[in-house]
């Protein structure tokens, strides 16, 4: 399928792609960058991605997902890359031992959706060099074309059992995903989201984001923010938390416990580790360890594109606040950070929007 799309194309998930109009996106462009071949919703559910995605929506939604494979789920700023470490380590380095540990986690653990950002000049630049992303897609896959998806055939050629990541809905991939494949979804409250998302599209070069916190906020509640909306790619996997194959988190379970929740995913991942590699994936996946390996994953991932350090792996502190101990930040760093980013009426407005949405799930 091609760049071009219109209210007549039609994707193999029912879907259909509705492009936004020029209005609309002088009026984003004024405060981001966007993407050469402009932007599109897909309907229904007015999921707003580049229009590249078009391209490559079908070949996900074919994706053949099979018994063993691994997918974290979640929005942007959820903690998918954090869980993504966890969950990769727990498979194929419990013993940290494994030398393609030393890769970044993007290679070992792509994010298959990833393909229609390369409609970014800056993004594009890095991974057509022939420097590490290029030679590892050679490697990995032979004969293949780039524009047929670097992050779609990579995860094609990963060695069993493969990891992989999407901040799609569940609706976009293959109808018989919860069949075959274990999920991992993992949620976060979405006041620190916005924070976190805030910060990385201020930092990384080809987002830009030159305007307010509070005008980024109503974005994000407007449903005018990549991957946008955020309330129904959560709640379709809510709703399925129960099943055999799905395993809903909280981030904020997540860093409150560590080990409690490696333990469930212990068992839910059938991996069937003792304690002390338990004790060595908690580890390599702290705080500390992925910022160190960040300077070859990360930093490399946005080589070219990001404005200054510290925004994939923000801070990390320790503090009270109203006598609640808030716990180190791991990826994507502070539980609470929003109560220093929200106006009381900017978080009014939020909470209306929360409750609105989903008044009977209580974020921490």
């Amino acid at each position: 399928m091609s760049c071009s799309a219109s209210m007549h194309t039609k994707l193999a998930s029912g879907h259909w792609v509705e492009a936004m109009s020029e209005e609309w996106l002088a009026k984003m462009e004024e405060e981001q960058t966007l993407y050469n071949h402009g932007m599109v919703r897909i309907r229904p559910g007015g999921w707003l991605y580049p229009t590249l995605f078009t391209k490559y929506a079908d070949t996900i939604y074919n994706f053949k997902f099979t018994e063993g494979d691994v997918l974290v789920m979640g929005m942007p700023r959820s903690g998918t890359t954090w869980m993504l470490e966890l969950v990769w380590t727990m498979l194929h380095n419990p013993d940290l031992d494994n030398q393609r540990a030393d890769l970044p986690i993007f290679i070992r653990a792509p994010h298959i959706d990833f393909d229609m950002m390369l409609d970014s000049k800056t993004i594009r630049s890095t991974v057509e060099n022939p420097q590490q992303i290029t030679e590892m897609f050679r490697q990995m896959c032979p004969g293949k074309k780039v524009e047929d998806g670097v992050f779609l055939q990579i995860s094609e050629a990963l060695p069993a059992p493969r990891v992989m990541k999407t901040h799609l809905p569940s609706t976009l991939l293959s109808p018989s995903l919860l069949q075959t494949t274990k999920v991992v979804y993992i949620a976060r409250n979405p006041k620190d989201v916005v924070v976190s998302l805030f910060y990385h599209f201020c930092n990384v070069r080809f987002h830009n984001y030159t305007g307010t916190f509070d005008n980024f906020v109503k974005h994000f509640i407007n449903n005018d923010l990549l991957y946008c909306p955020y309330w129904p790619n959560l709640m379709m996997a809510w709703e399925k938390k129960d099943y055999p194959h799905m395993h809903f988190v909280f981030y904020e379970d997540l860093k409150a416990n560590i080990k409690k929740e490696l333990g469930t995913l212990n068992e839910f991942l059938g991996t069937n580790l003792s304690q002390q590699q338990l004790d060595n994936v908690a580890e390599n996946s702290s705080f500390s360890s992925m910022k160190a390996r960040s300077e070859n994953d990360a930093a490399n991932y946005h080589q070219g594109a990001q404005k200054r350090e510290g925004d994939f792996f923000r801070k990390g502190c320790t503090r009270e606040t109203n006598g609640v101990s808030r716990l180190p930040p791991c990826i994507p760093r502070e539980i609470g950070d929003w109560m220093n980013h929200f106006s009381p009426e900017l978080e009014q407005e939020m909470n209306r929007w929360i409750e609105k949405k989903f008044g009977n799930l209580i974020f921490k």
